[in-house]
C-alpha cells in the first residue's frame, strides 16, 4: 500500500467530509497534477489527477502520471489498477504493458510480468520500449532458470539497440549452439570469423591440504597493459582490456550490506570481475566468504572443503580456489579462479572464468593477478538503517513513540481531508523504513463516527480493493489495548511492506494513526513493534 491507499482516499470522507471539486477542465487538473508530481508532492498529484479523470474518464495522460505516483509510494495495487485501465482505454499501449509488468515483477508475479512484456513487444516490436522489454523479460527468464530464453532476449535487445550496455553485459559465451562471434554475425552481417574452440574434457582436481602460502607473481612477463584505478575498491590493475564499472551501490534488499562495488572486464573468452563488499554475514574468517561462494557455484557440499586453500594476498588474509567445473548454463567446461582477501565482513573478491584448456587465457589470469596493487580508497559504507532518535510525541493528548522527527501539518503524502494532521518518516525520502501519519478531530456537539463500525467498513473495502492481488495477506481487524477510550487496529501485509491503521475514540474525539513499514528488515520490524505498542493517552 505504500504510504497512500486508493481505498483511504475514497473512504476518508466518512470521517472528515467530502472535498469539493472545482469546476475546472481535465487539462487544468492534469497541469496541477504534473506540477505537484515534479515538486514531489505526491498526495497532491494523486488528488489532481483523480479530478482530471473525474472530469474526463479514461484520460490517458492522467492515468500515466497517477499510476507512476502510486508506484513511487509503493501503492502497487492502485498502480496496477491504473495501468490496467490505461491498457483498456489505449487499446493496449506498449508503455502501459511495460510498466504494469514492472508492478507484477515488484510483487513477485513473474509469469504475469513475462506475459505483459511479451504483449509490449508484440504491440510495438521496434518501438521505444521494445529493447527494454526484451531485456527485462530476459532478467525474469534468468531468474526462473530459463537461461537459453534469457540469452535470446538479451540478443534481441542488442539487435534493436546496439548501444544497450546492460543487455550486452548479460550476453554469455557461447550462445546456444552458436559461438559469440557467430551470434554477433546475426547482429552485424558480413563479418564472418571462424571459431575453432572445442569444450575441454573434464579433468580431475587433486585434493591437497597445505599451509597458507602467499600468492606469488606469475613468472611470465607482464605485457605493457594500461594501468587503471578501480574506484571504490582500493585497488589498481593492469589488464589487456579496461575494466568497466558495473555497480557502485549495495543491494537495497540486503539489510547488512553497506557497500558493493563491482568492475568487470571481458577479453575474448576471459571474463573477470573485481568486487569490494562490506557485508556483515556473521562470518569469523575470510575463508568462510569463499566457502559460501563455492557452495553456490559448485553446488557440491564437499567442494569447499576439497578445493579452498588459505593464503595471503597483498599482505592480507586470503582464500583461493583454482579449479575446473562444468558450467550448466553454457554447457561447457570452464576454469575458474577466485581470490577473496581482507576481513570477513570487509573484503575484495577477484574472479576469473575462461574455457578450460585455454592456455592463453590462463596465462593472462596470472599476469593480471600479478599487477594488482593497493591504490585509492574503498567506497564509503551506506547504512540501510539510519540512526534512531526515539522521542515520545503528544498529539491531541495521545502519546506515541517514533524513531525520527514528527511534525504537525507537514504531511506531503497524507490523504486526510480535514482536521489536524501530523507526520513523520524514518529514512530518506523515497526510501523510508517507517512512515506515520495521524489525524485528530474533536466533533464537539456533533455525532462522532463510531470507531468500530468505521474500522469494519474500512477493512471490508480494503479486502474488496485487494481481492485480485494475492500478494496481500494477513488482513486483520482486532481490538487495540489502550489505557482510555476504545481503539481498533486494521492491518494488511505483503512480502514488501505493510500498513497498520489504528482508529481511536475518546468521547467526541477521534484519532486515526496509520503506520506504513518496509517489511524486509529485522531492525524495521523491531521498530514497528515499539511504535505500535507505544500508543496511549496521557494520564
Amino acid at each position: 500500500m505504500g504510504k497512500n491507499t486508493l481505498l483511504f482516499a475514497t473512504f476518508v470522507v466518512l470521517a472528515f467530509g467530502v472535498v469539493a471539486v472545482n469546476a475546472q477542465t481535465a487539462e487544468g487538473f492534469l497541469a496541477k497534477c504534473d506540477a505537484s508530481f515534479e515538486a514531489g508532492k505526491y498526495s497532491d498529484a494523486i488528488q489532481e489527477c483523480t479530478k482530471a479523470l473525474e472530469a474526463r474518464p479514461g484520460f490517458e495522460e492522467a492515468l500515466i502520471t497517477r499510476a507512476g505516483t502510486y508506484k513511487i509510494l509503493r501503492n502497487y495495487p492502485a498502480a496496477l489498477a491504473d495501468y490496467t485501465e490505461l491498457i483498456r482505454v489505449s487499446n493496449g499501449m506498449a508503455m502501459a504493458y511495460f510498466y504494469r509488468a514492472d508492478i507484477y515483477k515488484r510483487t513477485g508475479k513473474n509469469n504475469e510480468a513475462i506475459a505483459d512484456l511479451t504483449a509490449s513487444i508484440k504491440k510495438d516490436p521496434k518501438g521505444l520500449f521494445a529493447a527494454r522489454s526484451y531485456y527485462e523479460r530476459g532478467l525474469l527468464y534468468d531468474k526462473l532458470g530459463k537461461s537459453d530464453a534469457a540469452q535470446a532476449d538479451y540478443w534481441d535487445a542488442v539487435k534493436i539497440n546496439p548501444n544497450y550496455t546492460q543487455a550486452k553485459a548479460k550476453l554469455k559465451y557461447p550462445f546456444g549452439d552458436k559461438t559469440l562471434t557467430e551470434a554477433a554475425n546475426d547482429i552485424v552481417p558480413g563479418v564472418k570469423t571462424p571459431d575453432n574452440s572445442e569444450p575441454a574434457k573434464p579433468t580431475p582436481s587433486p585434493v591437497t591440504v597445505a599451509k597458507p602460502t602467499p600468492i606469488k607473481a606469475a613468472p611470465a612477463a607482464v605485457p605493457a597493459w594500461k594501468r587503471m584505478t578501480l574506484t571504490g575498491t582500493g585497488l589498481s590493475v593492469a589488464s589487456p582490456v579496461p575494466y568497466v564499472l558495473k555497480n557502485d551501490k549495495p543491494d537495497p534488499l540486503l539489510e547488512t550490506m553497506t557497500a558493493d562495488v563491482r568492475w568487470e572486464m571481458i577479453d575474448a573468452g576471459l571474463w573477470a570481475t573485481v568486487r569490494y563488499l562490506k557485508w556483515d554475514q556473521k562470518f569469523t574468517a575470510i575463508r568462510q566468504v569463499m566457502e559460501k561462494s563455492v557452495d553456490i557455484i559448485w553446488d557440491d557440499p564437499k567442494a569447499a572443503q576439497q578445493f579452498v586453500k588459505d593464503t595471503t594476498f597483498l599482505g592480507e588474509p586470503a582464500a583461493v580456489i583454482d579449479e575446473e567445473r562444468f558450467d550448466p548454463y553454457d554447457k561447457k567446461q570452464v576454469r575458474q579462479k577466485m581470490i577473496v582477501f581482507g576481513k570477513p565482513d570487509d573484503y575484495r573478491q577477484l574472479n576469473f572464468v575462461h574455457p578450460a584448456g585455454d592456455k592463453v587465457a590462463a596465462a593472462k589470469v596470472e599476469q593480471i593477478i600479478a599487477t594488482f596493487q593497493k591504490e585509492g580508497s574503498v567506497v564509503a559504507a551506506t547504512a540501510k538503517i539510519p540512526p534512531a532518535n526515539w522521542k515520545t510525541y503528544n498529539f491531541g493528548g495521545l502519546l506515541f513513540d517514533f524513531p525520527a522527527q514528527v511534525a504537525q501539518g507537514s504531511c506531503d503524502w497524507s490523504d486526510f481531508a480535514s482536521g489536524q494532521v501530523a507526520c513523520g518518516n524514518w529514512g530518506e525520502k523515497g526510501k523510508e523504513n517507517i512512515s506515520i501519519d495521524i489525524s485528530y478531530r474533536n466533533y464537539g456537539n456533533l455525532t462522532a463516527p463510531d470507531v468500530k463500525t468505521y474500522a469494519a467498513d474500512y477493512l471490508a473495502q480494503l479486502k474488496k480493493v485487494m481481492a485480485n492481488d494475492t500478494t496481500w495477506k494477513e488482513f486483520k481487524n482486532e481490538p487495540y489495548q489502550i489505557n482510555a477510550g476504545e481503539a481498533v487496529q486494521i492491518s494488511a501485509n505483503q512480502a514488501y511492506d505493510g500498513t497498520n491503521t489504528i482508529f481511536v475514540a475518546r468521547g467526541s474525539e477521534r484519532w486515526q494513526i496509520r503506520v506504513w513499514h518496509f517489511n524486509r528488515w529485522d531492525a524495521v520490524r523491531d521498530a514497528l513493534k515499539r511504535v505500535l505498542g507505544s500508543i496511549k493517552f496521557k494520564q
